[in-house]
């Protein structure tokens, strides 16, 4: 009983921990649901109304706002064959009444008679008004009397569609339009490349292509047979016979070239007679739009095609003088300034999967930014990154950057150590609840302690006017796992101060510029580091009381 009461208490101890680490939060806001088990050629998608409509959690239906229209894009030749809307309202009053009307495109509405209480009514709409490209949805109220409305909660709100693809996507164009659709978009991107110098450039230069087309993060991976855009970059050398006849010559391109491929999984190739064409294309990739273009793009149509994104303000540098992380997850200043031409970026991955998350959070950046980092650096761990720009170390174990290393503030240090506390009290609570875990019970899915991350900006301490940046996680911490969660949520807005830790729980900034730690802040941080030591410690002294206690038995029985 004792070692019981031990382990539950190590479990106490270190709870602690975890109350410092961050209020609730709203996760991953990936953009749809989808049903991956629809027949052949069928998916289902589920979009909240918030999804849709970009910062609107709830709209009002009364008298005075009589109608909200919410807008929502289909990809080329996707039709619905069904659609359904779930609606969760509640009255502004008890007296509320009237009617609520749906309806799709100016097409014959759905009209619900709700009683004055909160309700979430599920109806069919017609599919059939439903089209490729833009669409929009109508929510109108209708009394007879003058009486208050309904508040419609648009984050519980939600449009099921049931797509269908007529024909493939044929052209650079349609391609374009399919990455930015709210429904049947692409969604898993496989980027195929070669170990080459420039490795780390042509995938951030893509990765920030997707993201913009898209208007938010994909999923990046390498699982060709499970992805819904396949993108290929490498030199013409490197390419299989069946890429090269995707080229515009059929062949071998004459310069930086993009080519695209219809079929089961769209293909696009991204290539050059070199290495450094390869690159220029990747570069065209994440600066031009494709727009009225069709199988193939080239360096000679970069000067008639419409930029890609929106440009930053002018003197955006000067902008991010008192920089911090709310800076860097508004802006991507000081980073994102000039499109990235005095901002190296290094990658400290050392798996794939950890590489593709590290693309996640750049790709988050350039959203921010409205536009690609096409000027930056780009390199690897090993790589000397020049000692005149602005430096963002991304991935795990980022600490080993001699320029971080020297440079880094207090609070990245305590941020780094929080997030070590967090992963150890999920542990010890784990083992606590083992001590009295039913062995026929299902095992548990907690919160997955592993996706937990750390972010910090600050100034060099050997260059004034050079800022430093990371995007890191702990040992044993899944850095993949973590900079997903913080690029495809709106825990990248809730980024702040000097340092923070970030996990699916929350955000929790650290700035002792703003409020120096005191000396009740100094004792709690000291007593957190040495949770564990404390926890084992009464650990060792409940197995003393109990080895005594049986001596004291044993002496009594004996005597």
């Amino acid at each position: 009983m004792l070692v019981r009461v031990a382990l539950v208490a190590m479990a106490l101890c270190a709870s602690a921990a975890g109350q410092a680490l961050g209020q609730e939060f709203q996760g991953d806001t990936s953009p749809a649901t989808v049903n991956q088990n629809a027949a052949e050629g069928t998916r289902i998608e589920e979009r909240t109304l918030a999804d849709l409509e970009t910062g609107m959690d709830a709209f009002v239906l009364s008298s005075s706002q009589a109608r909200t229209r919410i807008r929502f894009y289909l990809p080329p030749n996707t039709y619905s064959s069904e659609a359904w809307l779930r609606l969760a309202a509640r009255p502004a009053s008890d007296s509320s009444n009237g009617r609520i009307q749906v309806a799709i495109n100016g097409g014959e509405p759905i009209i619900i008679r709700p009683q004055p209480r909160s309700i979430e009514a599920r109806f069919a709409l017609f599919s059939a008004d439903i089209q490729p490209g833009e669409n929009v949805l109508e929510v109108s109220y209708g009394t007879d009397s003058a009486t208050t409305g309904w508040i419609v909660d648009a984050r519980r709100s939600q449009l099921r569609l049931t797509l269908e693809q007529d024909s493939p996507i044929t052209s650079l164009h349609e391609l374009e339009l399919a990455l930015a659709a709210d429904f049947a978009a692409p969604r898993r991107i496989a980027l195929v490349t070669d170990i080459s110098r420039e490795r780390a450039t042509l995938e951030s230069l893509v990765a920030q292509g997707v993201a913009l087309r898209a208007g938010s993060v994909p999923l990046f991976g390498g699982d060709e047979a499970n992805a819904d855009l396949i993108i290929r970059l490498a030199e013409n050398d490197r390419l299989n016979e069946a890429d090269r006849a995707i080229l515009r010559t059929g062949n071998r391109s004459q310069g930086p070239e993009i080519a695209f491929s219809e079929g089961a999984t769209p293909r696009l190739i991204i290539t050059g007679r070199n290495i450094d064409e390869a690159v220029a294309a990747a570069r065209l990739f994440a600066a031009r739009s494709f727009g009225g273009y069709g199988r193939s793009f080239v360096a000679a149509d970069a000067i008639t095609a419409q930029r890609l994104g929106r440009p930053q303000v002018r003197d955006a540098r000067r902008l991010s003088a008192n920089a911090d992380l709310r800076t860097l997850a508004a802006s991507g200043l000081p980073f994102s300034a000039d499109q990235g031409s005095r901002t190296a970026v290094q990658f400290t991955t050392r798996t794939r999967a950890d590489r593709f998350g590290a693309l996640s959070v750049l790709a988050r950046g350039a959203l921010v930014s409205g536009e690609a980092w096409l000027y930056a650096w780009y390199g690897e761990e090993h790589d000397h990154a020049p000692a005149n720009h602005n430096l963002l170390i991304i991935g795990p174990g980022s600490s080993s950057i001699a320029a971080l290393g020297r440079s880094a503030p207090a609070e990245f240090g305590a941020a780094m150590r929080a997030a070590e506390r967090s992963r150890g009290q999920r542990g010890l609570m784990r083992l606590a609840a083992a001590a009295y875990a039913d062995e026929s019970a299902t095992p548990a899915t907690p919160e997955d302690g592993r996706s937990i991350g750390v972010a910090s900006l600050f100034r060099d301490a050997e260059q004034a006017d050079r800022w430093i940046g990371t995007l890191t996680s702990p040992e044993l911490s899944s850095f993949e796992a973590a900079s997903r969660s913080l690029a495809r949520s709106n825990l990248w807005h809730a980024l702040e101060g000097r340092a923070a830790v970030w996990s699916v729980r929350g955000v929790t900034p650290l700035d002792y510029s703003v409020t120096a730690p005191g000396l009740r802040e100094r004792a709690q941080e000291f007593a957190l580091d040495h949770t564990r030591d404390a926890a084992f410690m009464l650990f060792g002294i409940a197995f003393i009381m109990l080895i005594r206690g049986i001596w004291r038995r044993r002496r009594v029985h004996a005597s």
